[in-house]
């Protein structure tokens, strides 16, 4: 019985229950009217990613675009893009991405 008990307890308070978040790399490309972010998944294994891209304008406005449990399979891509009007080009973006991997056992 406590053998059970000591397997279950195991099974269900192991470190892969726990899924730890890392930060995963964005590739931004700035244009004057848009920003776009890819991220990429280069792991054999389906990550979920969340996160946001900021962008800010000549004129000192910040846009974001947020991504929310986005499912990415491996060898796949996901897009992200910021758009404003030609007048007020985007100067500066970055990108605050964090994946986990999915654990289905």
């Amino acid at each position: 019985m406590k053998l059970k008990v000591l397997v279950l307890f195991c099974v269900v308070f192991s470190p892969s229950v726990f899924a730890q978040f890392f930060p995963a790399r964005a590739d931004i490309r700035i244009i004057p009217g848009q920003v776009a972010a890819t991220i990429y998944n280069p792991y054999y294994e389906t990550i979920i990613c969340n996160g946001q891209v900021f962008g800010q304008t000549s004129q000192g406005f910040l846009l974001h675009a947020k991504m929310v449990e986005q499912v990415l399979i491996p060898n796949e891509y996901r897009y992200l893009f910021l758009r404003t009007m030609l007048n007020n080009p985007f100067v500066n973006a970055w990108a605050n991405i964090n994946c986990r991997f999915v654990n289905i056992f």
